[in-house]
């Protein structure tokens, strides 16, 4: 909240154009992005009735859009120069490879120095990336400025890959956590040249790719001009439900709540967490389209609710012969939640380590495995061993 409000009139009329300009860039962006109707000489006017109607109080309006530890997408697009970078993957998976990686220290600092937390990081598909996503712009993730070694902000199963990959082995560990990340709609791309004429004009690919590049007020906003869809960041809480939109709407500050959610993401809050272990129920060899000998089909992860994130999953199945069942939670187990989602993402990461184990595990993407039911039940077991130890 901002210690200083002073909520008279005078107040109110002071906080909301801060605001207004220092968020959103305009009261024109801030009325557009909400979606509200008014003249362009009644902007001013109007949005205090607009505000409480939306918010329920200015104060309110003004406690969400308080700066927190990382700036928000829409100051790091309107701050003066943008906190906006460039840069190209193979491909656009926040979802295992949850930071932004670089070949040195050297690299990596420069970024840091000339960001600030909040910064947000165009990518396009470059090199290995799949046809259609070479240099077009596929994603757009925030990074903090957390550092440490890439193993600790990738999927198991995906650090065992990269490890695997002479082409990849040992590469990009020089890491920057990122916190939230969406991806840019196919019917929406816009080719890299296109999105950033100056950062890309003397064609420095691998320079771009290896450091970063910081974009240009203009080009910033071009992402304004995308379609979004947020979607989950390895280590950071799960995201329950999305959908894509336009991005000044899908960048706009979240209403808090018992969930964070605004009309096309709900994301699970902060606090306690279980861990769990789902496992499909059906013909496993019939799903895997080859036979599974006699192991399962499961998932691992955290949730406030285990059966919830277990129904979420079965709503997105059609009427079939498979059906997602809690096979281990913390609740089922009778034990008290974890306190909070840091304790839960090192169960998580100790049960999917043990899981993608051959010979009895492998990965089959993400947070699913196939495993025998001795190794589901040996991961479960230290992942709570290892959730509770965490401090």
């Amino acid at each position: 909240m901002a210690k200083s409000s002073n909520y008279s009139q005078g107040g109110d009329a002071q906080a909301i154009s801060h605001i207004a300009k220092s968020y959103y860039g305009s009261y024109r962006n801030m009325f557009e992005v909400h979606d509200w109707d008014a003249p362009g000489d009644k902007m001013m006017t109007s949005a205090p009735a607009l505000i409480v109607r939306e918010y329920g109080s200015v104060q309110r309006f003004e406690e969400l859009h308080a700066p927190g530890d990382l700036m928000s997408p829409m100051e790091a697009i309107y701050s003066d120069p943008p906190n906006v970078w460039l840069t190209s993957f193979y491909g656009f998976g926040p979802e295992e490879w949850g930071f932004l990686g670089f070949a040195d220290e050297r690299r990596r600092q420069s970024f840091i120095e000339g960001s600030r937390p909040g910064v947000l990081v165009v990518v396009y598909g470059a090199g290995r990336a799949e046809k259609n996503d070479l240099y077009q712009v596929i994603g757009v993730q925030q990074c903090s400025h957390q550092l440490a070694h890439a193993h600790q902000f990738m999927a198991p199963t995906a650090w065992n890959a990269k490890q695997r990959d002479p082409e990849q082995a040992d590469k990009w560990n020089y890491a920057v956590k990122a916190t939230r990340a969406w991806r840019v709609t196919s019917e929406s791309r816009i080719y890299v040249r296109d999105f950033a004429p100056k950062a890309t004009e003397r064609e420095a690919w691998q320079h771009i790719g290896a450091r970063g590049v910081p974009l240009s007020r203009q080009e910033a906003l071009n992402i304004l001009k995308l379609d979004l869809q947020e979607v989950d960041v390895y280590g950071e809480n799960p995201i329950i439900g999305s959908t894509p939109g336009n991005a000044r709407e899908i960048l706009a500050p979240s209403k808090a709540g018992p969930v964070s959610q605004n009309a096309f993401v709900t994301r699970e809050s902060e606090g306690p967490k279980h861990l769990y272990v789902l496992k499909l129920q059906g013909d496993t060899d019939a799903f895997l389209g080859e036979p599974a000998s006699g192991k399962i089909v499961v998932k691992a992860g955290f949730s406030r609710s285990p059966q919830t994130r277990c129904d979420d999953h079965n709503r997105t199945l059609p009427k079939c012969a498979f059906r997602w069942e809690v096979l281990y939670s913390g609740v089922k187990s009778g034990f008290e939640p974890h306190p909070s989602s840091n304790h839960a993402k090192a169960g998580e990461r100790a049960m999917q380590q043990i899981l993608c184990r051959s010979p009895t595990g492998t990965s089959l993407g993400g947070e699913f495995f196939l495993a025998d039911t001795n190794l589901v039940e040996e991961a479960w077991t230290e992942g709570n061993l290892k959730a509770g130890a965490y401090t």
